[in-house]
């Protein structure tokens, strides 16, 4: 691998670690503004333990915060996924070496 790839993919495990701690962030300020109870809610629904009734039903209650914070959740699986395909790439580079 290059030096500009290697440069590159240093460049991006900060960028990702700063987009996780600013999505960390987020995240718990919106559970504060949540509360715990409807964030239980949303962890559910997010993990697919409702039933198809219960998945349909809960969908039509979600306000904006809501589903700020199930986007947010998004954005963090797809960053840590990101973050770790990174850090498998660099292991298998030293490995190399």
């Amino acid at each position: 691998m290059k030096p500009d790839d290697v440069d590159f993919l240093g460049e991006m495990v900060v960028q990702l670690d700063v987009t996780i701690r600013r999505l960390v962030r987020e995240e718990h300020e919106l559970a504060l503004k949540l509360g715990s109870f409807r964030v239980q809610e949303l962890k559910e629904f997010w993990n697919q333990e409702l039933t198809n009734e219960e998945d349909a039903e809960f969908k039509r209650t979600l306000d904006y915060w809501e589903k700020i914070l199930i986007r947010t959740w998004a954005h963090l699986s797809r960053a840590h996924k990101s973050r770790a395909q990174v850090g498998q790439t660099f292991m298998k580079l030293n490995s190399k070496l």
